[in-house]
This record gives structure tokens, sequence and C-alpha cells, in this order.
């Protein structure tokens, strides 16, 4: 029988938290950290020639989401950060000034990337090749979501399809490698000392 220790790790605390999912304070706080780190890695935009995707941090703070919270309330966030947008909030990168945009595909990834990377973590104690396995899946489907939507409005482009590949994967290959062994980094780091010890804090204040 699976349970919510089996869910969220072997870490008592851990899965006390986690079993009434995104309800758990501690989880609520999470996911709104969650939110206003996707927000505010949006605003970090850095133009790139050839392509009219700005690098931003946003791939990286996907990630972390993904890494460090319940499958939930990573969607959670994503979805959030999605609707805050779709409803004019400008949280968006750069061009992307809405879900149709030539960049939407990478948001409606960020919604699909977030919960997949947290389920194939896994256990709460996942080793660090677990996250770096679980965080380049994360950035294959963003990517692939985000290609295919520009892929699927090739017939603006110049070039075509080959343009929309090019235009929105190759540039980002060197930045999405590091950003995926760091969030994978600092997610096994996250996980092995502090999480643990504040989830008991707020345990303990909450009886």
């Amino acid at each position: 029988m699976t349970t919510a220790a089996t869910m969220v790790g072997t870490h008592p605390a851990a899965a006390k938290a986690g079993a009434s999912g995104v309800r758990s304070p501690a989880v609520v706080v999470r996911v709104a950290v969650a939110l206003l780190a996707l927000m505010a890695s949006a605003q970090v935009r850095v133009p790139l020639p050839g392509t009219d995707v700005p690098a931003t941090l946003q791939l990286l703070a996907v990630l972390l989401t993904g890494l460090l919270l319940p499958p939930g309330a990573a969607l959670a966030a994503a979805g959030l950060y999605l609707l805050c947008g779709a409803a004019g909030l400008p949280v968006f990168a750069g061009s992307a000034s809405s879900v149709l945009g030539p960049t939407g595909g990478y948001l409606v990834g960020f919604v699909v990337a977030a919960p997949l990377v947290s389920i194939t973590r896994g256990e709460f104690a996942a080793g660090w090749w677990r996250c770096l396995a679980a965080a380049s899946l994360g950035a294959a489907v963003i990517f692939a979501c985000g290609v295919l939507w520009r892929a699927a409005g090739a017939a603006l482009l110049p070039g075509g399809v080959a343009a929309a590949v090019y235009s929105g994967l190759f540039p980002f290959l060197p930045k999405a490698a590091v950003e995926v062994a760091l969030a994978a980094a600092a997610a096994r780091q996250w996980r092995r000392g502090r999480e643990p010890r504040v989830l008991v804090r707020l345990l303990r204040k909450q009886q």
C-alpha cells in the first residue's frame, strides 16, 4: 500500500507535511515561494543573437520547483504562474506578452515539466544522479514543448521548421546543461540538510 512516507520520502516530518498535499502549511509556503521565484526568474532577460527568445533563469526555477516540491505542489506553482500571466500580469519574459505568443510552448512546458520532475525525482532523499535525471527530463520536456509550439507556427517564420528548431533550442543548450546540473546539486544539498530541520520546526509549532 502506498503511504505518504513512500510518496514524499522516508523522513517522518516530511511524510506528515506531505500527507495533506498542497493544504499543508509548510507546502503552501513553498508553493508561494516557488511562484515568486518563477516570476522573478522571468525578469532576468539576456537577449541572444539569432532568436527572439531571451535567456532567463526560468528553467532553473522550474527545475528546482519540481525537485523540491511534491508533484501536486509543483503543478500548483507552475499552473498559478501560467494563470497569472494569462490574466495579464507582467510575469512572462521578453516577447511573451501572452500564452499564445511565440514562446507560449515553453510556458505550457513549465506546467508539464514541474510535476513530472517531482514524480521522476521520487523519494525525499533521492541521490544526485536521480535528481540529475529528473532535471534533464524536465528540461527536455520544456524545450520539446517550446520547439513544437514554434514549429506549429513555422509558416510565419523565415526558414520554416528548421528555423524554429534553431532559434528555439540550439542557443540555449550550454546554459541549460549548466542549469540542470546546478538544480540537481542545489536540490540534493537542500534535501540532505536544511529542509528536514525546517519541517520539524514547523510541525512542532503546529502541535
